[in-house]
């Protein structure tokens, strides 16, 4: 590579490598702050996240902590362990995942879900001479005039939590934000701050009510074949957050029940497994091969852009006279190769080549051009005229 060019290349890489540099010290911050990953995962470790529940579960003697980042359908093993379904956004799942969960529960498993809190939105203010509609009709009013796109989403494939379980949901009008406790559990603190105004009506009588929010159902449970199924309108107390202000540790182990093995769910987030190639290289073993070829790669390329010889300088070319045509250009090339005193001789071997065989032999010419070649031949370099000498052997062709 030439010099010059070697400086501004030095410089483009160093530049590439620091930007590579800042971008990936970027994304590791990210990835251990977690928040790339939604609200309520075990992910997290700022505030939103539930990273705190799970490192902590896991420094328990005999306790064992997973996440899942698979289809709940493809994970055996589900009716012997508790799964937690964490900020659960719209309470519908694919059917494939609802069953998955029933069939847990129905062989033994403890599924708890937690629903994301939500803001109840304030009704706008009524103008002079009109009645201010109540949040329930409002919400029954705008549901009539409005299609449902929910209805579009739990046909593809989707099934309605509410539906399934005998459970509705609904927005509270009222603003408390303590919920106390509706079921003879003497373990469970009396109170708990609550902050989603989400609540339940059960219309099953299996449901069983654990804390109530206003007199409205917040955190139920009910049994479900041999185990046992939790919901909560409610988040925010097995957040980081609630686990460094208001941590509720009896209602925490309530959750977890009797199984040792618990399962964070991170599909229903939208987090899953998805095997890149560097990860199938990995599983097969590929990863020498690959760099072997990478390297071979590098090698091509670097052979077409440098020699290993170096070049030689190219000759200057010969100045080009213009206005010259075919003939001066044969004349030139005469005078360079071929002396004045050796033209005669020259021209009579190509003479010889071309008439002295064939259809226009002139063999018999041959004497009397060399009568005049041979006298020419023999004067002083001063005295000889090669032109006179063409002259009469021209003359002498064009009698015959």
């Amino acid at each position: 590579m030439h010099k010059g060019r070697l400086f501004p290349a030095l410089f483009l890489l160093m530049v590439i490598g620091l930007f590579v540099y800042g971008v990936t010290e970027l994304l590791i911050l990210r990835f251990q702050k977690g928040d790339v990953y939604p609200p309520y995962s075990s992910y997290r470790s700022d505030p939103l996240g539930t990273k705190a529940f799970y490192e902590g579960l896991a420094l328990l003697q005999g306790m064992e902590t997973v996440r899942n980042v698979e289809p709940l359908p493809k994970v055996s093993g589900l009716s012997e362990t508790t799964l937690f379904l964490f900020g659960l956004r719209a309470f519908a799942m694919q059917s494939a995942s609802v069953q998955a969960l029933e069939d847990a529960a129905l062989g033994g498993g403890r599924v708890v879900i937690s629903l994301v809190p939500m803001d109840a939105r304030p009704a706008p203010p009524a103008k002079k001479g009109e009645k201010q509609e109540a949040p329930q009709e409002e919400a029954k009013r705008q549901q009539d005039e409005e299609p449902d796109p929910d209805q579009e989403f739990y046909g593809k494939g989707h099934a309605d939590l509410c539906k399934r379980w005998s459970v509705e949901t609904k927005l509270s009008p009222k603003k408390d934000k303590e919920a106390s406790l509706s079921a003879l559990e003497n373990d469970l603190p009396p109170s708990l701050a609550w902050y989603s105004p989400l609540v339940f009506e059960p219309l099953d009588e299996a449901w069983r009510t654990i804390y109530s929010r206003a007199g409205q159902p917040v955190l139920i449970e009910r049994s479900y074949g041999k185990g046992s199924i939790v919901l909560s309108s409610d988040s925010f107390f097995l957040s980081n957050e609630a686990m460094k202000s208001k941590r509720y540790p009896h209602l925490l182990t309530w959750l977890c029940g009797t199984h040792q093995k618990i399962i964070f769910d991170e599909t229903h987030l939208g987090v899953s497994q998805n095997p890149g190639i560097a990860k199938l290289l990995r599983k097969y073993g590929l990863g020498p091969f690959f760099m072997g070829l990478m390297g071979l790669a590098l090698l091509a390329i670097w052979k077409q852009s440098s020699r290993f010889v170096p070049a030689h300088e190219e000759d200057e070319p010969a100045p080009v006279e213009a206005g010259k045509d075919t003939s001066s250009g044969l004349t030139n090339l005469l005078r360079r190769n071929i002396s004045p005193e050796n033209i005669l001789s020259a021209c009579l071997e190509e003479w010889k080549r071309s008439f002295t065989h064939g259809k226009q032999n002139l063999s018999a010419l041959l004497p009397r051009i060399q009568e005049i070649i041979v006298p020419e031949g023999a004067r002083s370099k001063k005295n000889r005229d090669p032109v006179q000498a063409y002259r009469k052997i021209s003359v002498l062709a064009k009698r015959r």
